[in-house]
């Protein structure tokens, strides 16, 4: 079976059965006319090696008319002409940020015709060294990133004929160090859904308990969750249905986007308690929206700001969520997407199947799912051999 890779990638995708990459090339012949050709290696990138390499034998060679451009030109060129089309706008963002702080200032004025590897390598190891505004190094997996978003933008630059190479993906990526994912145990979550309860505020008490009860109960996505409508909610069948993303752009504002890949979207179901939870703040969303009139703004919404309004992950976190991990004393590093973490962390531990647990967290494969959550693996070991036990012993 091949697997194609997402729409705009051109001539390269993956034959899966095979475990190859196959790149296809165009070319002209005087007498024929214009033929194709495959190339086919274990490796993406060698596997362009390959055909490029045959390209420059039969030689075919870089626009020239666009000998000139820079690496500054192409990448304005290329977040118009392919990133819009491709992704999401809050990706484009991210994408853009990135070229601004660590691709452009360094290598924005250099002909991509005289970009190479050495000079690529250089640039990504000063970044590991000194990249940030501080002096102090950036992340290995912020540099890694900004490689793998560089090596897109270079990957469409040859197949437009401007370069015959990428010397990103020749470059050595910067080794990643998994950082150790903090979720919380039982008690830890009721003393945290007890605490935003108590918040000074006549909405976010009661808007922020069920919140935080209903996304470690669910697992979703914080744009999945505050982009949930009660729409999405059935109430009959105890489920709800993910079927978009809320994202903030900047210069737009809130902008609802499709979820993160298919398998995003997706039917969770619920526990009869959650669901008896949510009718009855349903109601009580309603009689507070009454309450407020022309003053709340109805977006069928699930989760709001006080207002009615979207709700904003900057702010949301800055005014609330950190003041509430600090006082309920839990360990550094503990975000709002952890409490996604510790959903599928408590249903490994419990024995829950990792193909049902990759389905309610909409991973795109199980291969996802076992790489993120690989510290369970040990306990979930120690159940398989004392299963062994009961049914040997």
């Amino acid at each position: 079976m091949v697997g194609r890779r997402s729409a705009g990638e051109g001539g390269i995708y993956q034959d899966v059965r095979r475990g190859l990459w196959i790149y296809q090339v165009s070319y002209k012949e005087a007498q024929e006319g214009r033929k194709r050709k495959k190339f086919a290696a274990k490796t993406k990138q060698a596997a362009m090696e390959k055909g490029n390499a045959f390209l420059l034998s039969t030689g075919v060679k870089m626009d020239t008319n666009r000998a000139e451009e820079t690496v500054s030109d192409w990448v304005d060129e290329w977040l118009e002409k392919y990133a819009k089309l491709r992704l999401r706008p809050r990706t484009v963002e991210k994408y853009k940020s990135t070229f601004k702080c660590y691709i452009l200032p360094q290598l924005g004025l250099t002909r991509l015709c005289d970009l190479n590897m050495q000079q690529v390598q250089k640039h990504f190891n000063s970044l590991l060294m000194d990249g940030r505004m501080d002096g102090k190094g950036l992340a290995p997996s912020t540099v890694n990133a900004a490689r793998r978003y560089f090596a897109q933008v270079i990957d469409d630059a040859i197949r437009e004929g401007i370069l015959m190479k990428n010397p990103v993906r020749m470059s050595k990526a910067p080794r990643i160090q998994r950082k150790e994912i903090v979720v919380l145990d039982k008690f830890e979550i009721d003393n945290l859904v007890k605490a935003a309860g108590e918040i000074d505020h006549s909405f976010m008490s009661v808007m922020m308990p069920e919140l935080v009860s209903f996304t470690v109960r669910t697992g979703l996505r914080q744009g999945e969750v505050f982009g949930l409508k009660w729409e999405d909610v059935d109430f009959i069948n105890g489920c709800i249905f993910v079927k978009r993303s809320l994202a903030h752009v900047v210069g737009k504002g809130a902008v609802f986007q499709e979820t993160k890949t298919k398998a995003s979207r997706r039917r969770v179901l619920l526990m009869p308690e959650d669901v008896e939870a949510l009718k009855r703040y349903r109601e009580w969303q309603r009689n507070y929206a009454d309450d407020l009139g022309d003053m709340f703004e109805w977006h069928n919404l699930v989760f709001t700001s006080p207002f009615g309004a979207p709700i904003s992950p900057t702010n949301f976190s800055r005014r609330y969520f950190k003041p509430l991990i600090k006082k309920c004393r839990i360990a550094d590093g503990f975000t709002f997407h952890c409490l996604r973490h510790t959903h599928a962390t408590l249903l490994l531990q419990q024995g829950v199947n990792p193909k049902i647990v990759q389905e309610r967290l909409g991973h795109s494969s199980i291969k996802v799912t076992m790489d993120t959550y690989s510290h369970v693996l040990p306990d979930m070991q120690k159940q398989a051999v004392e299963a062994l036990g009961r049914v040997f012993g």
